[in-house]
């Protein structure tokens, strides 16, 4: 069975934050072990049982903030700026674990105690905050603070391109097989004039912010945006594999159809889009000094670029070419219509280009 794109989105995202504080919390216990062997008085024991306990620790710890992370904050601090969200993540973050923390040796010790009358949570949460409370306290906002770094790193630059700049994939320049998509609003320069460049700036937020979720649940990455229209790349992998590239116009359309009412209210306009999709070789790298960039270079981004500006010619929201049509498996296009619209000469292109037009079967 498949698991759904967005909630293997969320799941990736939940895994991440129980890695980084089962990570933490072993960096913890190894930063004491270190501590106690240079003024030989041991702070925790080297047992597996001390490892196998923090490590159901940090993995209780860590699921529990990254569910309230992906379910409750990521929604209230959506509208925030990048210190605002980085600041209240991290608070989030802290108190949540301490909740956590108290409640699990808490839990622990009324286990060990075999649920007797022994038990006293007021002397636990003396004991508690009394014996590593500062320490903790320090240490867990370095985490918290770390954690919520990456995430927002990763979430405005892209998880590919972030871990493409890491491992520096494309420091050296080399060639490539990729799948691009130029998307853009119909109308766009008479649509500027008329709504004036504020509201029409208003219109673009939305629009593009509508475009994120199913850019990330198919897989593409977002290369450019260029004024009114934002550019998306796949690896021809992902972007062929379950059509990934075609579903993904398809997903936009629809949460613009579905918010057809919020747009005719707040811009009294709802988007019209424009795609032309391409694939084949380019040149991939890293340009620029003060602020590095990964650009793809060759005829497949031109190209791409071209066979969108003949959708208002052919009147069709998308077209695509025939060499990216075939290499998608022929049992996806069987949910699929595709209609021959002509061949084309594009200016600058030797060869001619088939274009092919593709909509949803009801």
């Amino acid at each position: 069975m498949r698991i759904p794109p967005k909630i293997s989105r969320n799941l990736k995202s939940i895994g991440r934050i129980i890695f980084g504080f089962m990570m933490a919390f072993y960096v913890y216990l190894a930063f004491f072990g270190a501590l106690g062997q240079a003024y030989e008085e041991f702070y925790y024991s080297s047992d597996v049982f001390v490892f196998i306990r923090l490590t159901v620790i940090g993995f209780v710890v860590g699921a529990v903030v990254a569910v309230s992370d992906v379910f409750f904050l990521s929604r209230i601090t959506r509208s925030l700026n990048f210190l605002l969200t980085l600041f209240v993540g991290t608070v989030f973050y802290v108190i949540l674990s301490f909740m956590v923390l108290l409640l699990f040796v808490a839990w622990e010790e009324y286990v060990l105690l075999g649920g007797s009358g022994v038990f006293s949570f007021e002397r636990r949460l003396k004991t508690f905050f009394s014996g590593e409370f500062l320490v903790l306290l320090l240490y867990l906002s370095v985490v918290g603070l770390v954690i919520n770094s990456f995430r927002l790193v990763i979430q405005r630059v892209g998880e590919k391109n972030f871990w493409n700049a890491v491992t520096g994939r494309y420091r050296i320049p080399h060639e490539e097989e990729r799948v691009f998509m130029f998307l853009d609003l119909y109308s766009s320069t008479a649509l500027a004039e008329s709504m004036g460049h504020e509201r029409y700036h208003d219109l673009l937020h939305d629009v593009f912010n509508d475009m994120v979720d199913p850019i990330t649940i198919y897989g593409g990455e977002v290369y450019q945006y260029l004024g009114d229209g934002v550019v998306v790349t796949w690896s021809i992998q992902d972007g062929t594999r379950q059509m990934n590239c075609i579903r993904c116009f398809f997903d936009i359309l629809r949460r613009i159809e579905r918010r057809a009412g919020e747009y005719e209210k707040r811009h009294q306009y709802v988007p019209q889009l424009k795609a032309g999709l391409h694939a084949g070789k380019v040149i991939a790298g890293e340009v620029g000094q003060e602020k590095l960039e990964i650009v793809f270079h060759g005829d497949t981004v031109n190209t791409a670029a071209r066979i969108q500006e003949e959708c208002v010619k052919m009147g069709e929201q998308i077209l695509l070419s025939e060499e990216l049509l075939f290499l998608f498996p022929v049992r996806q296009l069987k949910a699929f219509l595709t209609r021959f619209k002509g061949i084309i000469s594009l200016k600058g292109r030797m060869s001619q280009i088939a274009l092919y037009t593709i909509s949803e079967k009801e």
